[in-house]
């Protein structure tokens, strides 16, 4: 890895210009929209009390041409653009390219403040979360690219693809620190896996996992399993639109649309806030309250147990495995067979010939072979009927399929789509193709490929 994600980042200081009014004020990393407001986002400092200049961001941001709507405020009064002029990427002094505000008259020990938007790529404003993370690492920290697991990564982007986030770095602090603060207001999560590389998780309601692997009970030994009912959350209040020149949020959201009424049924009500500095999108809070609550609204397991067989030794810290133990139970009480669990520690005891493991239950279950078997019939019956009434109406086979299988499971379009070839190819097999059809519905599920990704339906409840 290119950097060490637990040293100080940086940030610079007005003390590199040549007549500072403060100089040990701090140049900001700006990004996301941050327009709304009506007094002021965040203070600008003063870098050159001589020419009036005072810096908007510590970087170059996004141009007016390319949709920059920058608002300026003295002591929280509004200026009129004629004032001022800005620079989205400005090489003053020579000291690095900056954004900068050069006001037509002095403006002494008065408090300057902004709304606009912050870093681009290119032309395009830099909003989603994983984004940001990713320009940061890359840009500004010091790292690069292949300090990511590239596949995590990318798939953490395309989940985020409709958040938007929004916020600046104003003080020096650990890499991995910013990181946390970014990734918490989108009940994201970030870990360093044995490879060295950084590995990022966006939960969400309708979740899907890459599992390692499987662990069984005959393997283990010492087993501990507590259910966390103090961390319960039925309900999710948020504050967000985080006001950085005031150190305060601006809004927020008390979750009595999102909240879980069976689990405050149960559990009474269990309100917890959560603070999104990051997250200035009401669309995206009414999001990520979903998520929490879905994920939190019942006592979580806490598994510890030693592994005697040493056959598991290749699992490391926050992969996914599949887990199998008969005295454990879920929700429902159905026992822990093919349950999804992530390994939060792992020590190897090399005396005693174990590995000792702490894992966290994900809320699902992976289904068996066995499960819906009506189901089954009901899709039999529609082939059946479909090919025998007219070979050559193929779209019309495909249609009908979706229709069955979609009303009871989730993963229709990966079952139609395997269910069509098999049709077109042969629609004489009749019984070859609903035998076909049930197996690779589940090889693509990953039963038969323990390394092919899983995905969960909101039947099967929310994994985070």
């Amino acid at each position: 890895m290119s950097i060490n994600i637990e040293d100080t980042y940086t940030l610079g200081r007005a003390w590199r210009y040549t007549n500072p009014l403060f100089p040990y004020d701090i140049l900001p990393d700006v990004y996301g929209d941050l327009t709304d407001g009506v007094d002021g986002n965040w203070r600008l400092p003063c870098i050159d009390t001589v020419n009036n200049v005072y810096c908007y961001a510590g970087t170059p941001v996004l141009s007016v041409g390319n949709g920059n709507a920058i608002t300026i405020y003295e002591d929280g009064m509004l200026l009129p653009g004629a004032f001022y002029t800005f620079d989205e990427s400005n090489d003053y002094e020579g000291q690095g390219n900056i954004a900068t505000i050069t006001f037509s008259t002095p403006k002494a020990n008065a408090v300057i403040t902004a709304t606009g938007k912050g870093r681009a790529d290119g032309a395009t404003l830099i909003e989603n979360p994983v984004e940001i993370i990713a320009d940061f690492i890359c840009n500004l920290a010091g790292g690069e690219t292949a300090d990511f697991n590239a596949y995590a990564l990318q798939r953490a982007k395309t989940t985020a693809t409709d958040y938007k986030a929004a916020g600046l770095i104003t003080g020096d602090r650990s890499i991995g620190t910013t990181l946390s603060e970014i990734l918490s207001s989108f009940y994201g999560d970030w870990w360093i896996n044995h490879q060295g590389k950084i590995m990022i998780t966006m939960n969400v309601v309708d979740q899907t996992y890459d599992w390692k692997g499987e662990i069984y009970e005959r393997a283990l030994d010492s087993l501990v399993a507590t259910r966390d009912a103090q961390n319960i959350c039925n309900q999710a209040e948020v504050d967000y639109l985080y006001n950085f020149a005031a150190g305060k949020y601006k809004a927020g959201d008390g979750g009595s649309t999102t909240a879980d009424q069976l689990s405050q049924n149960i559990h009474g009500v269990k309100l917890k806030i959560f603070e999104m500095k990051w997250c200035r999108d009401a669309t995206t809070v009414t999001a990520i309250q979903t998520i929490i609550v879905n994920r939190l609204k019942n006592p979580i397991w806490i598994i510890s147990f030693d592994e005697v067989t040493l056959e598991n030794i290749h699992y490391e810290k926050g992969d996914f495995v599949l887990f199998n133990h008969s005295t454990l139970y879920d929700d429902r009480q159905n026992e822990f067979e093919n349950r999804i669990v992530q390994i939060l520690t792992k020590v190897i005891n090399y005396d005693d010939k174990d590995i000792s493991f702490e894992i966290i239950d994900k809320g699902v279950s992976y289904h068996h072979h066995d499960e819906y078997p009506t189901d089954i019939i009901n899709i039999t019956e529609v082939i059946a009927k479909s090919v025998t009434k007219n070979v050559t109406e193929s779209v019309a086979i495909t249609e009908t399929i979706t229709k069955a299988v979609t009303k009871a499971l989730t993963d229709g379009v990966s079952i139609t789509e395997t269910i069509t070839k098999y049709v077109v190819k042969n629609a004489a097999e009749g019984v070859a193709v609903t035998e076909h059809a049930w197996k690779n519905a589940f090889q693509h599920d990953g039963v038969y490929d323990h390394s092919g990704s899983i995905r969960y339906g909101a039947d099967y409840g929310v994994l985070s």
